[in-house]
Order: C-alpha cells, then structure tokens, then sequence
C-alpha cells in the first residue's frame, strides 16, 4: 500500500506543472513575488557577483559543518523535484522542469545537493517561428540550502540553485542553446518518521549564458518546486 501511494504522489510530482501549463496558457499575468526577490535584487541569484557570493557562502557553511562543528552526523537522500516558472512582465514564457538527484544534508541547518535536470518551455510570443514555441532540453544542477529550524519537522528555508542547460532548441527562441540556470527560492519542508522528507518552494528563476555568447536576451519568471526525499543513510 505504501509502495502504491509513492508511485502515485511521484506521477503526480512529475506531471502537476504539465497540467498548470494548460491553465497557465491564458493567464498573462505575472505571478507574485517575493518581496526583496525580485529579478533585480541582490539576494536573487541572477548574475555572476551574486553567484560568487552564493558559492562563498556555501563553502564557509560545508567547512564550519564539517571541520568545526563535528557534532553533526551526515545524512543522504535520494531525491526527486519538479516545477514551474511563469516569465515576468509578459508572462509569454513558461518552464516546466523534473529533475532526479542526491543530496547531502551536513548539518541541521545547512545542506547540499545535485540534480540531473529535464526542461521544458514554451514560447507564446507573437509572430514567431513555430519550432521555436517549444522546446526541450537537459542539464545538471546543484542546490544550497539553509535552514532556520532544521532540527524540527517542519522548518522553513532558504535555498540557492545554480547549473549548466543546453536545449535542443533556443531559448528564448531569439537566444542560445546554452545557458546558465538559476534558482532562487524560499520554502518550508517537513520531515516524515522515516526520515523522508517533502518540501515546498516558491521564488525566482533565471536563465541565460551570463554574456558569454551573443545574443544574451534571457529569462527571469517566477515558479514554484515540489520535492520529495527518500532517506538512503546516515555517515558521520
């Protein structure tokens, strides 16, 4: 019975931002943000200087888990995540992605991951080629997460996504195939008796090849992510 219920709530994980795309093709409204999260702001990860400070502050974060505070026990996850992005301003753009991965909780309050990343998007600008409203592509990302009650069942967070894309078609459909991805998100997650753990983010998304190839036209939506965590071991 059990197995029956995991089988079921993972189809719907994988498929529940499919569905809303259905919906979301004639709301062209921009989804709400979060205050302070905007594509402008520099908490969002949206540019390199953002992502440096990212990267430093997860390094700091692995070394005070792992050389100074060695109380804590590492545990690992086999996990599965899947979302939606509704483009700003235009909402013309959508993103659906699934990704499947592992991941490392260090400490209560900090964890890492990496994911294998399947996209898709949908491009409903006017006047555009056909071939170029819908696309598929594939990735990996790596995630950083901090927590604010990471040693109770519920407890909110703060998590930081960042990875390489490459779509076999453009996108947008007047960019590249190869892209960065970014992922900026807070959420809430609670942990299971059997350690598994389910978790809930909204924030901001962006993509785009940071300048390094011509043209740079990129894109910035808001989204939400669904995950869910098998609990694998535990290793000091």
């Amino acid at each position: 019975m059990n197995n029956k219920i995991l089988q079921i709530f993972t189809l719907f994980v994988l498929l529940l931002p499919l569905s809303l795309r259905i919906k979301a093709q004639s709301n062209k409204n921009d989804w709400p943000r979060i205050p302070g999260f905007g594509p402008e702001s520099p908490f969002s990860l949206t540019n390199q200087q953002t992502f440096i400070g990212v990267a430093g502050m997860a390094a700091i974060s692995y070394t005070l888990a792992e050389f100074v505070f060695k109380n804590s026990t590492n545990t690992n996850y086999y996990q599965i995540r899947s979302g939606m992005n509704n483009e700003h301003f235009w909402a013309m753009k959508k993103v659906c992605h699934q990704n499947f991965g592992v991941e490392q909780r260090v400490a209560p309050w900090f964890a890492i991951a990496a994911e294998f990343n399947l996209q898709q998007f949908w491009d409903e600008t006017p006047n555009i080629d056909q071939k170029g409203k819908l696309g598929l592509g594939a990735g990996v990302m790596t995630y950083y997460r901090w927590y604010l009650f990471g040693k109770k069942r519920v407890s909110p967070y703060l998590e930081y996504g960042t990875g390489l894309f490459y779509g076999f078609n453009k996108f947008p459909y007047n960019g590249t195939n190869f892209t960065f991805s970014h992922s900026t998100q807070i959420g809430c997650e609670y942990t299971f008796a059997s350690k598994n753990k389910m978790r809930f983010g909204y924030g901001q998304f962006h993509q785009s090849n940071n300048g390094w190839l011509t043209p740079n036209p990129g894109f910035d939506g808001n989204g939400f992510s669904i995950s869910y965590s098998w609990f694998w071991k535990s290793n000091k």
